[in-house]
């Protein structure tokens, strides 16, 4: 990692751009619907993408070419460039394009940069809320609803700093909470038969806790179990780009994460409250691959 690379850099780039893009779509919004002969499908006749999506990840490429043209880029509408820093951009920049289409307000822009050890940095801006969540490896998550950042001094080592307070609300530790009265979040495939499978899933699960909630989109629902608005979300099958900030986020506030090859979730993910993680891995651990 470069020497100017630090966590906060990284993280106060991540909040710029994300916030950029939040207010390109939030203008696009006004013209688009999910009717629109500009909206397209990708996996299924369900799973739509449109001009905003493919507007929202160039203005972040450029952002990120412009600043850092050495480090890696993967996106979910197709960027990709190989790294030469060891860090890689994972962006999604629309998460919950239902919801965005249907003119819902549950839709955000994710973005983080990852190493050989994963996520370092990441942040997840909601447009319509104003609200912004953040997290630095090993340096904690904080959420903030204006504004999107703020300059501030301090001393370290005797020199002096300029860096952004990643203020608001620092997040964690997280409520202890039984399966019983546990809020947990989830999603679905696009795919029909994969939908029946995670539809299986959900009977086991649902008679064991509090509620279930679908939001639509995974980022945002990684940030609501940092935030203590819900207490777990899980999903069988996910994409990287659909999760590298939610879960530094959730993480740093205090959530057990389970995630990627040699887990219970290789495909996907688990992220919750520390109290309840073991019980839903024991309810939700597939049999076989889902």
């Amino acid at each position: 990692m470069p020497a100017s690379s630090t966590p906060v850099d990284l993280c106060e780039l991540a909040v710029r751009l994300a916030v950029a893009a939040g207010e390109e779509l939030l203008v696009r919004q006004q013209s688009l619907s999910i009717d629109a002969a500009a909206v397209e499908t990708k996996t299924s006749v369900s799973d739509p993408v449109s001009a905003a999506d493919r507007a929202s990840e160039k203005l972040i490429t450029d952002g990120l070419t412009s600043a850092r043209p050495g480090d890696g880029l993967l996106g979910e509408e197709g960027a990709y460039r190989p790294s030469t820093t060891g860090l890689t951009w994972v962006i999604d920049p629309l998460d919950g394009t239902v919801n965005y289409l249907y003119g819902r307000p549950d839709w955000c822009v994710s973005i983080a940069v990852e190493d050989e050890q994963g996520s370092v940095a990441g942040a997840v801006h909601q447009p319509r809320t104003g609200s912004t969540w953040s997290a630095t490896r090993n340096g904690g998550a904080h959420r903030r609803d204006t504004p999107p950042y703020q300059t501030v001094w301090y001393a370290r080592d005797d020199a002096p700093y300029q860096t952004v307070w990643y203020g608001g609300r620092r997040l964690g530790p997280l409520r202890e909470v039984g399966l019983e009265t546990a809020l947990v979040g989830t999603g679905f495939s696009y795919l029909p038969d994969r939908r029946a499978e995670q539809a299986q899933h959900l009977r086991q699960l649902l008679p064991a806790v509090r509620d279930i909630r679908r939001g639509g989109s995974a980022a945002l629902d990684l940030c609501s179990i940092a935030d203590g608005t819900s207490d777990a979300y899980y999903e069988h099958l996910i994409q990287p780009w659909d999760v590298a900030a939610g879960a530094l986020i959730a993480r740093e506030a205090g959530a057990t994460v389970v995630r990627g090859p040699g887990t219970a979730f290789p495909q996907g993910i688990l992220a919750a409250a520390p109290s309840l993680a073991a019980g839903l891995l024991d309810i939700l651990t597939p049999r076989r691959s889902v």
